[in-house]
């Protein structure tokens, strides 16, 4: 019966984890600014501009935030 118990509160109950400190230093990446990720997203602006508005007349005006992420992505 006591092996029924203990079984039953090993259920509803869980050991508390513990987690050691360590002396480990971790880096948070700086914040860019909106030029420093115009400029790191597109390396050739001029192919990236005419790229979206070749493709805004071929697709429409409701393409235009996707082919900018393309642009992005890709040029």
């Amino acid at each position: 019966m006591k092996q029924l118990f203990t079984w039953l509160k090993g259920l509803f109950t869980h050991p508390k984890e513990t987690k050691t400190m360590t002396d480990q230093v971790v880096e948070v990446p700086a914040v860019t600014t909106p030029t420093a990720e115009v400029k790191a997203g597109v390396q050739d602006f001029e192919a990236a501009l005419t790229f979206v508005e070749s493709g805004v007349t071929q697709l429409g005006e409701a393409a235009k935030d996707e082919l900018k992420a393309l642009a992005k992505k890709y040029l």
